[in-house]
């Protein structure tokens, strides 16, 4: 089943913690399996634990692989060596040489590769010039964005005094009809007073023909009286 003994030992170690947590789990809960309780299980997985802790105490640690980079580069094996990073073989002198031969030889190419793409001064300058348009017309742009934006402010502006102004108009005609409708109370009001000015005068009229009646009759019964008297 395990062919090594580090799959056997972490077999172990797996197999002895899931003791000590299935103890503590028992140990927690207060759940028992036969004769199989909390304290039995957390003390089997701590034991196993320890042995386990024990015997990896004397298991010496596995050797780490080497690489023969000597085979890859010989002069690693010369402590006095002072290889050359491009090869182990070469002088310093040859080295320099070398190194002039590769900057002309990549110098050539480059110049022959921008001969054949046409890449020249003028080519470069009315790419610089594209670019400085380019930038113009997006400077441009920006206004036109900005003019854009200042106009829907100004009509979003616009739109919202043309609110406020039908307001204002349907608070008028309401304030209108109300002082209308006062007018018309105040009017009848007068009219009222008048009409029961009017029937005060009546009153008075009729109090005052119902007086002389009483006076009239008073006398009348003064005279009956004395007349019966005498």
């Amino acid at each position: 089943m395990f062919k090594t003994k580090d799959a056997w030992m972490n077999f172990f170690y797996s197999f002895g913690a899931a003791i000590v947590i299935l103890g503590a789990w028992l140990k927690i809960t207060h759940i028992t399996f036969g004769p199989i309780n909390g304290n039995i299980a957390l003390t089997v997985g701590l034991v196993t634990e320890a042995i386990i802790f024990i015997i990896f105490a004397f298991d010496p640690p596995a050797a780490e692989e080497s690489y023969h980079w000597e085979n890859v580069y010989p002069e690693l094996l010369d402590k006095h060596a002072n290889p050359n990073p491009l090869h182990s073989n070469i002088s310093s002198k040859n080295a320099g040489a070398q190194f002039a031969e590769l900057e002309n030889s990549l110098s050539t190419k480059l110049d022959k590769m921008l001969q054949d793409a046409k890449l020249d001064v003028q080519l470069f300058d009315r790419l610089r010039t594209g670019i400085d348009k380019f930038s113009s017309s997006v400077d441009q742009i920006n206004q036109t964005v900005d003019v854009s934006a200042s106009t829907h402010k100004y009509n979003d502006q616009l739109n919202k005094a043309a609110s406020h102004m039908e307001s204002m108009n349907a608070l008028y005609a309401m304030q209108l009809e109300n002082g209308q409708k006062q007018s018309d109370f105040a009017k009848k009001y007068v009219a009222d007073m008048q009409k029961s000015a009017e029937q005060s005068e009546k009153f008075n009229q009729e109090l005052q023909g119902l007086t002389t009646n009483l006076n009239s009759l008073n006398r009348v019964y003064g005279g009956m009286l004395t007349a019966m008297k005498s």
